[in-house]
Order: C-alpha cells, then sequence, then structure tokens
C-alpha cells in the first residue's frame, strides 16, 4: 500500500445509519479515512460521536470553512441531500453522500453539474457492489462463466409500514446490561429528527442497490418504460407507543413499481419493488446467460451466497485458480475482500481516488443514472412511452482480488491494498 496521508472527513448526519454502520467500519477498516469532526441539526448528536468515536462537535459551517477537510460525509435523509451536498461542493470540497443523490431530478443534476465546474469529486452510495460477492459476480460474468448474458431479474418487497420516521416511539428501550453489543449498535441518539416521506419509497431507497449492482455489471442504460401505483396515498403509524398514532402521512413515492430496463450492452433487466407487501421482505436478483443461470445475493449486503445452475440441470462451480469444478458442488466462493458489513467502502475508494488521481468507482454518473432510472420509469408510467437515458455510465472499474484478512499476520486493514490502483 502507498504511503499516503489519510484523507481528513467531515461528517455531517449523525444518526443511527454514521453510528451502526459507517463509523464502526471506518474506524477498524479504514485507516485512510479519519472521519474528524461530527456535525448534526442535533448538536448534542454530535457532541455524542465526538465523544464516542474521536473528534470534534461543531457545525455544517465549520466542516465547510476547515481547509485541512477534504471530504464531505453526507448522511442526512434524501430531503437534505442536496442542500448539504450543493454547501459543501460550493466550498470546495469532495463529497461522499448516502443513496439518492437528491428528490428531484433537477436537484440532482444541478449537483452533478456545479461539482464538474468546481472540479470536485462526488460520490453516492450504496456502495455494496464493490463486495467480495458482488465483484466475484462481475467476475464470473466477464470471464463467461454464465456464457453471454442476456437478462436479468431483479425483486424486491418491503414491510406494509412507510420507511420513513414519523413521530417518536416511547417505548422503553432494554437495560445496557441485556444487550451485549458495541457501543455504538446500542447509543441512543438525544433528540428527535423527523424524516420527511419525499425520497424515501422503497423504489429510490432499496431500489438503489439493485441498479448499482445492475450498472456495474451491464454498463449503461439506453432506456426504461415502467408501471407504477401508490397502494395508498398516505400512512399512519400503527404503533400505540408512537407519538403520532394513527396520524396520516402522504407518501408521494410510489409503493410499487414496475420496470423494463434496455442495455447499450444488449442485455434486457426486469426490476419489481413493491411495498405494502405483508410479512417477511423478499429479494431476488437472477442473471440469465447462455450457458448457466446465476443467483445472486441479496445487493443489501457485500457478501452472501452465489449459485450457478447449468442448463444441463446441474450445477456447477467456478474457481479463480482451478476453473470449473464438480458438478456435486455449486455455491461459488468468492475472492475478493469486504463481504461483512463495509459500509462506506465507497468513502475509503474515494480516499485513494484522491490520492492516486484516478476515478473512483462510486462516481456521480452511477448515482444520476440510477436515480434518472427511477424517475424514469415513473415518467413513462405517467406519460406511457418509454424513457430515453440522458445521462451516462461507464462500468467502474472492477476490484482487484486481494486479502481477504484472517491470514497470518493479516489486518482488516490491509484489505484497502485492493483499492491502491
Amino acid at each position: 500500500m502507498s504511503e499516503f496521508k489519510p484523507i481528513k472527513v467531515g461528517l455531517i448526519g449523525c444518526g443511527q445509519i454514521a453510528s451502526s454502520a459507517y463509523m464502526p467500519t471506518i474506524l477498524k477498516k479504514f485507516n485512510m479515512v479519519d472521519v474528524v469532526k461530527f456535525a448534526d441539526t442535533i448538536p448534542e448528536r454530535a457532541e455524542l460521536f465526538a465523544k464516542t468515536f474521536g473528534g470534534v462537535a461543531c457545525t455544517n459551517e465549520e466542516i465547510y470553512n476547515d481547509p485541512e477537510i477534504e471530504v464531505v460525509l453526507n448522511l442526512t435523509f434524501p430531503t437534505s441531500h442536496y442542500k448539504v451536498c450543493k454547501a459543501a461542493i460550493l466550498a470546495g470540497k469532495h463529497v461522499h453522500c448516502e443513496k439518492m443523490m437528491a428528490v428531484d431530478w433537477a436537484q440532482g443534476k444541478e449537483l452533478v453539474d456545479l461539482a464538474e465546474e468546481k472540479g470536485v469529486y462526488l460520490t453516492f452510495a450504496p456502495d455494496t457492489f464493490l463486495g467480495g460477492a458482488w465483484q466475484t459476480c462481475r467476475h464470473l460474468i466477464d470471464t463467461g462463466a454464465i456464457g453471454q448474458p442476456l437478462a436479468a431479474y431483479c425483486l424486491v418487497t418491503g414491510g406494509g409500514a412507510a420507511r420513513v420516521s414519523i413521530g417518536q416511539s416511547t417505548r422503553r428501550d432494554l437495560p445496557e446490561e441485556e444487550r451485549p453489543a458495541p457501543p455504538w449498535q446500542r447509543m441512543k441518539l438525544p433528540g428527535h429528527n423527523p424524516r420527511g416521506p419525499e425520497g424515501s419509497g422503497l423504489p429510490f431507497d432499496m431500489g438503489g442497490y439493485y441498479l448499482h449492482n445492475l450498472i456495474n455489471m451491464f454498463g449503461n442504460i439506453n432506456r426504461v418504460a415502467g408501471y407504477c401505483k401508490a397502494q395508498s396515498p398516505q400512512k399512519t403509524s400503527l404503533d400505540p407507543l408512537n407519538t403520532m398514532y394513527k396520524e396520516f402521512v402522504p407518501t408521494p413515492d410510489p409503493s410499487t413499481l414496475v420496470g423494463s430496463l434496455e442495455f447499450d450492452s444488449g442485455v434486457l433487466g426486469s426490476v419489481q419493488f413493491v411495498s405494502d407487501v405483508g410479512g417477511r421482505p423478499d429479494q431476488q436478483f437472477v442473471v440469465f446467460g447462455t450457458e448457466a443461470t446465476m443467483y445472486c445475493p441479496d445487493p443489501n449486503f457485500f457478501g452472501g451466497d452465489i449459485v450457478l445452475q447449468t442448463y444441463s440441470g446441474k450445477p456447477m462451480v467456478f474457481d479463480i485458480n482451478r476453473g470449473f469444478l464438480s458438478p456435486e458442488r455449486y455455491t461459488i466462493p468468492t475472492w475478493f475482500g469486504y463481504n461483512d458489513q463495509s459500509r462506506g467502502v465507497g468513502l475509503m475508494d474515494l480516499a485513494f481516488a484522491i490520492r492516486n488521481g484516478r476515478k473512483p468507482r462510486c462516481h456521480y454518473s452511477m448515482g444520476l443514472q440510477a436515480f434518472e432510472c427511477v424517475h424514469g420509469m415513473i415518467d413513462s408510467c405517467e406519460n406511457g412511452v418509454q424513457h430515453k437515458m440522458v445521462s451516462h455510465c461507464e462500468r467502474p472499474k472492477a476490484v482487484q482480488p486481494g486479502v481477504r484478512g484472517g491470514g497470518f499476520g493479516s489486518t482488516e486493514f490491509e484489505q484497502q491494498s485492493c483499492f491502491d490502483d
């Protein structure tokens, strides 16, 4: 690994995703990233983060004006993404932001144009496509293990509850001694920061994981078509201990979205994002090729099982060193790093991109295309015509196989060397 000075980061948005996923991963795995300042609309949250993870609690403006901070990590709600990203870009900072880039298409396009004008990097989550399982899936496609890829099918269902933070629960927490977990996983965040429903629907939230992985596999999307509907124009809190029990909250995003995608590579895709489904959520991600069908894991995670099924009816396994193995084995081993919780690996890749002067793998073009794809499918439904994509996205550079951790003398930090290119 090159002897680079770590990138100093200012984190804006000290919520659950920051406390339970980003900060633990950064501290345990990414020594190329040094989060030195924290800001939140609730100052007590920033102070708690500074005390727990080390650093300084401050305001957004203090992060923007700090000359040592090179990257702003935007972990606010979707309705705040545009405002925070724009202010950071205008301050000359690189930005890594959670999904999706904004709520309105015009806002997303403005951020992209502004980043180009200011000459800063702008990257977006989700970054699970950089995980070990998904890089293995891509390698299997690129090396011809499934033959020529023909089509992909994706399905994700959600529970009946709206994906918004409405009200505040008065439910009592378990005592600390009954919750054996690291401190950040039992952080009780002070205050309440209501989350608006805009941009929080299933297509914009979970949809990003599927679309980013599809783009990573097959490249640019040429056109899309879609059908959508809102099962109910509003939701209510069904928790009697919630302060807004039975109060109505509008749901502006469609609860069901079924879309078709045409890639420049010739692959055709079908996506179904279905909310308001009772029972446990379900997911499927399947790629069909001329030689085999590949069953992929849940794109919400970095690892998981991969299965190849040949059309002879017998399963097979492909190993990077030994090729195709006996048909009795069908689960594909991964040979890339980051197979467990690795939220923020896109931020770490951005740090190396800054130091090496290369294009980051979570480049805004991927986030913009996923964003346009959802809006395009909704527009297609409303207008009754196909949506021709105006954005363009190249497949991000594949990650190098490398240290997966656990070997003699290896550490979690050594996995970073795969991104030092």
